[in-house]
């Protein structure tokens, strides 16, 4: 089952895993699974962008089941049985949020 992510009121939240730098670039992070831990995710030109990388990341960790930013536009991520390392983590993420983005980029003719 998968869960969509409510939208609260104002832009800065909401995606889960995004917020805004003063200076106006969104960034992406996720924690890791019964951790305290962190996994920097990078920075982005948009919240979408962002929320996108999150969404890869979430997928990583917990995988199917989890709360996504944009449950109809999945992640595709091959399967492995193996622990992904962070900076495994987020190079995934990375290249599904840029690979979106070009996507999304193009279709709307920009």
């Amino acid at each position: 089952m998968v869960r969509e992510r409510r939208e609260r009121g104002d832009d800065n939240g909401r995606y889960k895993g995004v917020r805004m730098r003063k200076w106006g670039k969104w960034v992406a992070e996720i924690r890791q699974p019964n951790s305290r831990n962190r996994i920097w995710l990078g920075s982005y030109n948009s919240a979408d962008e962002a929320a996108r990388a999150y969404d890869a990341a979430v997928l990583c960790l917990r995988g199917p089941s989890a709360t996504f930013n944009f449950p109809s536009n999945m992640p595709e991520i091959p399967a492995t049985t193996e622990v992904l390392s962070p900076t495994q983590i987020r190079e995934v993420a990375s290249r599904h949020a840029r690979r979106e983005g070009v996507l999304w980029s193009l279709q709307r003719g920009l």
